[in-house]
């Protein structure tokens, strides 16, 4: 159904100009010649126009307008076309011939270059061959030419190249018509098989052939074999369907095609048909142009209809618009020359065909229109028109006066600022996209549009318009406008938008959460933004920040929401801060806290465990225990040390969870801050509790954890711990752990633990005997009635059995004390002088002893020095063999066998020097000892004269410590 055209808005998007050459004069050539059809090379060699003229010449015109004729008929040139490539196609008469002859060039060149003024093939028609009719239509590619005829006859003809092609033969028509071919034309490459179709129109019909690929015979030629398989069959889908076969003798295959009638009332006159490919999406399709309007066809079936009134002359296709040519009723003295200009981009041009006997009295319209938007992109009355060619990007006229006029389409901004006056803000935006346009560039169009819409009150329309611009326009500009309450709704959809394009920030979600506030059905609206009707977080696409939405909710007292919010998409802390801030419910934020992992758990407990174990602290030290973590978790965490400042004012639940955790975990992953922490603890408890039975058990309990030897404890803590608290069994417990019995003794003292003192004395007087002393030494001092005779006693007794001190000193420390008496010391005085005296007998027995074998050796070595020595042993001392020569005899009367002996090298001569082997060990260690004695002597001398010189007497004691001088043997 034929759609009205007069509706379309009018625009002027070209510029209408007259072509001069490059010195600004005409083109004065062009006013002599008459033309009967015309094409363009489509960039080939450069592009080219080319007019074809009544006299039978080509008149070529460059892309600097220069203009050059090639006579290329004798008689008449009747017909004109170009392929998608580089082939062009000329029809016409020539002297002495009877029918048309074909002439063929390539188009690579300029057809003025001299190598191609002259055809590269040419066809002459035998009069008893195909075509039998004169050729009346032409469609040409790189490898098909099509022929139409006034009798109804089309034929057909392929080969990989025409120009190379040797042997033409045209074979009978395929295809039989009943009245003259007005047009025909090759739609390449159609899907889905990449077919080649032939459209064909007469005065009422319209035909489509749809080549059908055959495999090719051994004898057929090569041209013929590329002729069969350009194409794969399809069935059509319209009325009239019916193969056709042509046969053609020793050149081609038969070739097959589906031919479809696609209509039966509706033709076109010659020149009204064109193949318009469109630039925006590729689409190939045959356009015709009758009285009754405009109508395209693609393979098979028909497109669409347009209603454009008038007679129309011709028709030409031109990036996406269409433009035509039409005849007027008024008379030429009576137009005006207003023009209406448009804009849009050039597709490929057709053959473009006028007839030569056109009326120069009669008014002719050239019309462009574009039919994505459609709309009117130029319109202007000529009086005459030859020709229209496109080339270059322009759109050539040719007129009846022989001026060459271009339309210059005008840039897309201006096309566009022309439809933004008029408010067309639709055809804005379908010529935009058609242009691909940029998205920052259709946003402002969508901008402009709803500020067009807000201001004539169509707010939900520009609603529309402003959420396709989120993403390039600051959302602020569109929230201004609609913060009043009565847009409320429109805001919020605006708002809804920009989350779901993720573009949202806390303000923006604020803002939308305060409209859901404002709107009778707000909790249905809301748990609907942010997703709590559905089952699982992946069941919806988040279009929100999950944190911001859980703040916002919170801040607007929607506490339940943010609740649900939080636990769905698994933000712990913030459901449990809602809980124990907001709420105060810590049962649930215990009990939510309960079904978390480990590490969220433990997280949980460091943000909130002070105030959860302020409000629950059983419960929430029973959370705490069921902690599971690992031994490398453990200690990793630093547990239970880094959870002991949550139990800063509840010491009981405290030293309840850290017993646990000593009995559960790994001692070797436990920090010595445990230990520390549960020994105040208890020491604490200790110092409260008056139950004796009580503080028995805690004791016990204290000293077994200080007594524990697999417990890395800090003893100096500890020992401030138990002295401040005065836990006596605690301090007396680590002393004797790091053996320090002097200070268990003075803390006694100190103390007056009398009782202790003794018992500590034989605990550990074996180890160190100046306890007893110490002991003594404080009794002595200790003023009491009986003047501590007992123990002082006791004391004696010891020191006299291991001889700790002599008896003065026994009784300067004593006269001390005042209570104490003689007869305290009578016993104790009397064994020590029997003592003393037995020691001074033995002592003068052993002196008579040494005196008398001193002079006894004396006597020896006096012997020795002034009598001679008999030797009478006749046997070696060592082997127990006879002497003999040579031999050695030694003061101490033994005799030796030369090589028995041991010899020494003296260190002061070359000299040899024996030694007795039975008396030389004896010997070596006394002199070894008369050589240390001697070497003491200097070294005690030396060491002290060092030390008085030296300033760094610290570096002397070093120096003589470093040589081991002072070791003692």
């Amino acid at each position: 159904m034929a759609l009205g055209i007069h509706q379309w808005r009018r625009f002027n998007f070209f510029d209408k100009e007259i072509v001069k050459r490059k010195d600004g004069k005409p083109l004065e050539e062009l006013k002599h010649i008459q033309v009967i059809a015309s094409t363009s090379t489509n960039g080939a060699g450069g592009g080219q126009l080319i007019f074809g003229c009544s006299d039978g010449s080509i008149c070529v015109i460059n892309r600097d307008y220069e203009t050059n004729h090639i006579h290329t008929f004798d008689t008449s040139l009747q017909l004109l076309a170009h392929s998608a490539g580089d082939t062009l196609i000329a029809i016409g008469m020539d002297e002495n011939e009877t029918k048309q002859t074909i002439k063929l060039w390539k188009t690579d060149k300029a057809l003025v270059e001299k190598e191609n003024t002259e055809p590269a093939k040419v066809l002459s028609l035998l009069p008893n061959d195909h075509p039998t009719s004169k050729i009346c239509a032409v469609a040409i590619t790189d490898r098909h030419i099509a022929l139409g005829c006034e009798n109804g006859a089309i034929y057909f003809f392929a080969s990989n190249d025409l120009i190379k092609e040797k042997r033409y033969k045209f074979s009978p028509p395929f295809y039989q018509a009943e009245r003259p071919i007005t047009n025909l034309a090759f739609a390449e490459g159609i899907k889905p098989n990449n077919e080649l179709i032939l459209y064909a129109t007469t005065e009422s019909t319209v035909l489509s052939f749809r080549l059908v690929k055959t495999t090719p015979a051994p004898s057929i030629s090569t041209a013929a074999a590329v002729a069969a398989s350009v194409s794969s069959s399809l069935s059509s889908t319209l009325r009239d369907r019916r193969p056709f076969h042509i046969t053609q003798h020793h050149q081609q295959q038969q070739a097959q095609f589906n031919i479809t009638t696609l209509e039966t009332q509706i033709g076109c006159n010659p020149g009204c048909a064109v193949l318009a490919q469109s630039d925006f999406d590729g689409e190939q399709q045959f356009v015709i142009a009758n009285s009754t309007g405009v109508f395209s066809y693609v393979g098979d079936d028909k497109r669409l209809g347009l209603g454009i009134e008038g007679e129309k002359l011709a028709i030409h296709w031109w990036f996406n618009y269409l433009i035509t040519i039409t005849k007027e009723n008024r008379k030429a003295s009576l137009m005006t020359s207003t023009t209406t200009n448009t804009t849009t981009k050039p597709p490929s041009n057709i053959l473009s065909q006028l007839t030569a006997n056109q009326t120069t009295t009669e008014l002719q319209t050239l019309a462009v229109y574009d039919t994505n938007p459609q709309l009117t992109a130029y319109s202007v009355g000529i009086p005459r028109i030859q020709c229209v060619v496109n080339e270059w990007g322009y759109i050539h006229i040719l007129t009846g006066d022989g001026e060459l006029h271009r339309l210059i389409e005008k840039d897309l901004h201006s096309r566009l600022h022309l439809l933004f006056r008029k408010n067309c803000y639709q055809l804005a935006l379908q010529l935009a996209k058609k242009n691909r346009t940029s998205k920052q560039g259709m946003a402002e169009i969508f901008k402009q549009f709803g500020d067009h819409l807000y201001s004539k009150n169509e707010y939900e329309t520009a609603t529309d318009q402003y959420c396709k611009t989120i993403g390039f326009l600051e959302p602020s500009y569109v929230i201004k406008k609609f913060l009043d309450s009565q847009h409320i709704d429109h805001l919020t959809r605006y708002l809804e938008e920009l989350h779901r394009e993720k573009l949202a920030n806390t303000d923006h979600t604020t803002l939308l959460l305060n409209c859901y506030t404002k709107h009778p059905d707000r909790i249905n609206r809301l748990a609907k933004f942010i997703g709590l009707n559905e089952t699982s977080p992946s069941d919806v696409e988040l279009s929100f920040d999950v944190d911001i939405a859980i703040d916002v909710c919170r801040q607007a007292n929607y506490f339940e929401e943010a609740l649900a919010l939080s636990a769905k998409y698994r933000r712990h802390d913030k459901y449990i801060k809602i809980q124990i801030e907001n709420k105060k419910d810590y049962d649930k934020a215990l009990t939510y806290i309960q079904t978390l992992k480990f590490d969220d758990a433990l997280q949980a407990f460091r943000n909130y465990g002070k105030s959860l174990i302020k409000e629950q602290s059983i419960l929430t030290t029973k959370l705490l225990k069921q902690l599971n973590p690992t031994p490398q978790q453990i200690e990793q965490e630093k547990l239970p040390e880094s959870l002991i400042n949550l139990f800063m004012n509840n010491p009981d639940e405290l030293l309840d969870y850290l017993e646990y955790a000593v009995k559960q975990y790994p001692k070797e992953h436990l920090a010595t801050t445990v230990y520390d922490t549960i020994l105040e603890l208890l020491l604490q408890k200790y110092n409260k509790t008056n139950d004796k039975k009580e503080n028995d058990r805690i004791s016990h309990q204290i000293l077994t954890l200080l007594q524990d030897s697999k417990i890395d404890i800090d003893v100096t803590r500890a020992m401030i711990a138990c002295q401040k608290y005065n836990f006596k069994a605690g301090v007396i417990c680590l002393y004797d752990k790091a053996k320090l019995y002097q200070q268990i003794l003075q803390y006694q003292m100190d103390n007056q633990d009398n009782d202790e003192i003794v018992a500590t004395c034989r605990k550990y007087g074996d180890e160190d005997p100046q306890l007893w002393i110490q002991a003594l030494s404080y009794f002595s001092k200790l003023k009491s009635a009986d003047g501590c005779r007992k123990e002082i006693q006791q004391i004696l007794k010891y020191i006299d059995e291991n001889d700790l001190l002599s008896p003065l000193l026994v009784i300067q420390t004593l006269s001390n004390n005042e209570s104490t008496s003689l007869d305290l010391l009578k016993d104790y005085l009397i064994r020590k002088l029997r003592s003393e005296q037995t020691q001074i007998e033995k002592d003068q027995s052993e002196i008579r002893r040494f005196r008398q074998e001193s002079g006894d050796i004396s006597k020896k070595i006096k012997a020795l020095e002034t009598g001679p020595i008999l030797c009478q042993d006749p046997k070696c001392s060592a082997c127990k063999m006879d002497l003999d020569l040579p031999c050695i005899h030694f003061f101490c009367e033994h005799s030796f066998h030369e090589h028995c002996a041991y010899a020494i090298e003296s260190t002061t001569s070359s000299e040899i020097i024996y030694e007795c082997p039975l008396c030389s060990g004896d010997n070596r260690k006394w002199l070894d000892l008369i050589n240390n004695q001697r070497v003491d002597k200097d070294i005690h001398e030396t060491f002290h004269r060092k030390l008085d010189n030296q300033q760094d007497k610290f570096g002397v004691i070093a120096e003589f410590l470093g040589h081991r001088l002072f070791d003692k043997e």
